[in-house]
């Protein structure tokens, strides 16, 4: 495991443990879900660019393209604020994705991380946020001509709007990219 990749893995632990709280589920396990996060805080005010979620509450996508970040800040960012990395399970979603990037600014061009990743199992891609194989239920897959290809051996999280459009590729985590958030909501899952 690379150094940058052992320190990532750190900051998700830590950062699961200190944002998180464990729920237990049916078979006895644990789920992992956000605490709540208020959006009124003394700190934060619902018509800040964060908190846009808050003012469109029918709204799924979040598209952030103020700042490059890593796949785990992106993952972060998203929770630090009541949203999580958007996950796309199936045309409809890719529409909606479509929209929310278009609207965010006709002038934006991708990438940017959505929560697939396969650092669980190189090879086997599942959303972050649900722990579900992409395509679930629905065998949706956008992932471009020849990807995910694992370049170098060091490509293990998603990001869509590569070459173009929404279209998936598989990037190096540490790579800087835009990102987008979504709503939490089970029929997404």
């Amino acid at each position: 495991m690379s150094p940058k990749l052992a320190l990532a893995t750190v900051i998700l632990a830590l950062s699961l443990a200190t944002s998180y709280s464990a729920v237990p589920i049916q078979n006895g396990t644990s789920a992992v879900t956000p605490l709540p996060v208020r959006a009124n805080t003394r700190y934060f005010r619902v018509n800040t660019p964060f908190f846009r979620a808050a003012q469109f509450p029918n709204q799924r996508y979040f598209v952030f393209n103020s700042r490059q970040v890593t796949f785990f800040e992106a993952w972060h960012l998203c929770a630090s604020i009541g949203l999580r990395l958007a996950s796309v399970n199936s045309a409809e979603d890719d529409a909606a994705l479509k929209l929310a990037l278009r609207a965010a600014g006709s002038n934006q061009v991708g990438p940017w991380w959505i929560a697939g990743t396969d650092l669980g199992k190189t090879g086997h891609f599942v959303w972050i946020t649900t722990m579900k194989p992409l395509g679930y239920r629905t065998g949706y897959s956008n992932f471009a001509p020849g990807e995910p290809n694992n370049a170098g051996g060091v490509e293990h999280c998603v990001e869509a709007g590569w070459p173009s459009g929404t279209l998936w590729n598989d990037k190096n985590c540490e790579a800087r990219r835009r990102y987008v958030c979504e709503t939490y909501n089970s029929e997404y899952c």
